[in-house]
């Protein structure tokens, strides 16, 4: 159902482990060209990219300045925002059909408050996000 993670997050945490940890998690399908989250929105949910590809496009209220980047699977959509902010950074559209999961940020928060190992996974995971916008 899913692609394989060769390149991803999940290529270094175990998938089924993380899976256990939340109770009330969601798996969904966006459509190709599909909004999953706009910016400045209310960030309800943390999103895990199990397949596809998505766009992330940030305007800042400035019309001429745009970024754009593209998140794929392994990479997880509002993680960094759950932790600095209430709301989304950015637009999240779905370039083609994309599977995720969805966690609560409530839940979220509450995890990585709990379990070690995910943060010093998590840490990993930021700075290459990091690493790849240098």
């Amino acid at each position: 159902m899913f692609e394989k993670y060769s390149d991803s997050f999940l290529n270094n945490f175990n998938f089924d482990s993380l899976l256990e940890k939340f109770t009330n998690k969601k798996f969904l399908t966006f459509k190709e060209g599909e909004i999953i989250f706009c910016e400045n929105s209310y960030i309800a949910e943390i999103y895990f990219i199990l397949s596809g590809e998505v766009n992330l496009t940030k305007i800042k209220n400035d019309p001429d300045y745009c970024f754009s980047t593209a998140a794929h699977s392994g990479d997880i959509l509002g993680f960094y925002d759950a932790l600095t902010s209430n709301e989304y950074s950015s637009n999240a559209v779905a370039l083609l059909n994309t599977n995720v999961f969805a966690v609560s940020k409530k839940e979220f928060l509450c995890f990585i408050n709990k379990n070690n190992d995910f943060n010093l996974w998590a840490l990993k995971y930021l700075s290459r996000r990091i690493e790849a916008l240098d």
